[in-house]
């Protein structure tokens, strides 16, 4: 017999701001040049073989139906002392890109400089889930760096704490 209960939706949010995850600036551009970029903290390596991840974006952000649409887009994980990219890109929009040094990668994507991880993605496949919508992009590129990653846990941005290797017992 299965058991159903009534979970509401932030319980749920509440119970998952518990679990630390990377946090993400995705960019893209548009068919006319322009940059955009949204600030994720659902971010999932989906398959080896081929190398997939996938992104959630909300369905009513402003950004989403240019990330629908678009041939390509990039991942960039944070790194440490990255918030203020973080809360920047958090609204979505295709101003965030003012002041940063910004190149560009394959399919003429914005690539963002000095993060901890960038994966270059194309779009294999999108499906809604709920109140987002599910992008599952292929790995095309990956490029990780010396930097440990910014970490969201608890409503707030944290720091990973440098631990010791312990010897493997014999």
């Amino acid at each position: 017999m299965i058991r159903t209960s009534t979970v509401y939706p932030c319980s749920v949010s509440d119970a998952m701001a518990n679990w630390p995850t990377g946090m993400a600036v995705i960019t893209t551009a548009d068919r006319d040049g322009w940059r955009w970029g949204f600030t994720a903290s659902s971010v999932s390596q989906v398959s080896a073989r081929p190398p997939m991840i996938s992104v959630c974006i909300d369905r009513d952000a402003h950004c989403r139906p240019v990330f629908t649409a678009a041939d390509a887009y990039a991942v960039h994980v944070l790194r440490t002392g990255q918030e203020e990219l973080a809360d920047r890109f958090a609204g979505g929009a295709a101003d965030g890109f003012d002041d940063l040094v910004v190149g560009t990668g394959f399919e003429d994507v914005p690539l963002l400089d000095d993060v901890a991880v960038r994966l270059e993605c194309r779009p294999v496949q999108q499906m809604p889930a709920g109140d987002h919508v599910i992008l599952i992009g292929e790995v095309v590129r990956a490029r990780t760096g010396p930097h440990d990653p910014l970490v969201y846990l608890g409503q707030g941005f944290r720091r990973l704490a440098r631990t010791t290797t312990l010897p493997h017992a014999s």
